[in-house]
């Protein structure tokens, strides 16, 4: 018996050793895409802004981890610009050096947000994968204009803030290449924005293992 168990943790010590197909330790990148959003802010002007994304693989069998990067830029709209005005001429009035009839011009907005997003594979008909998720992340949102630059009105403007995002879509994969349209919702302090965008990803060659999806 003991040759016998000898000989068993033998065999254990010399088999190969799989890599997890899912969890923490799994993470690892794994491609990357961009698209393109119809932007609609809460306070500005609709604009076009662009998002970058990474594939990290999956947390769980139908969890995929997704880091991103979006930027967009427009101008606030005319209402908004009044508002800033009138909080602009109230700190002017409570400093004692009231400004009356203060003109600010356009006024520039922008918004550079890095986030995580956790993905949850829906089952889909055919070859299309919907998915329904979850984000956070932080957003560098900056303010300028000819009259504002390097203004305290510009440092009102300009914010660093966190903020949380849902998103739905679809993907289609076409071998290594994934075609997909998303929704988006951000909600970011001052800039709270909705949108929608069409792009595509390359999903890299990966080590398989018995285990692991065809997917990431």
């Amino acid at each position: 018996m003991l040759r016998a168990a000898a000989i068993a943790l033998s065999i254990l010590a010399t088999a190969p050793v799989h890599a997890q197909a899912f969890g923490p330790r799994a993470l690892e990148f794994q491609g990357f895409g961009a698209s393109l959003y119809r932007v609609v802010p809460a306070r500005s002007v609709a604009t076009t802004g662009i998002h970058l994304n990474a594939y990290l693989g999956r947390l769980a069998p139908r969890v995929r981890v997704s880091p991103s990067l979006t930027f967009w830029a427009t101008k606030l709209h005319e209402q908004e610009v009044n508002h800033v005005r009138q909080r602009v001429e109230e700190l002017c009035e409570a400093g004692g050096t009231p400004c009356p009839g203060l003109d600010l011009g356009e006024v520039d907005i922008s918004d550079l947000s890095l986030d995580v997003d956790g993905r949850y594979l829906v089952g889909g008909p055919l070859r299309v994968q919907p998915y329904v998720g979850l984000g956070a992340g932080i957003h560098l949102v900056n303010g300028g204009g000819e009259f504002i630059d390097n203004t305290f009105v510009e440092e009102i403007l300009d914010a660093i803030t966190p903020g949380m995002n849902a998103m739905a879509g679809v993907e289609l994969p076409i071998g290594r290449l994934r075609v997909h349209a998303e929704a988006r919702a951000v909600l970011a302090g001052g800039a709270n924005w909705l949108g929608a965008g069409v792009g595509g990803s390359i999903v890299l060659p990966q080590r398989r293992t018995p285990a692991a999806e065809a997917r990431p």
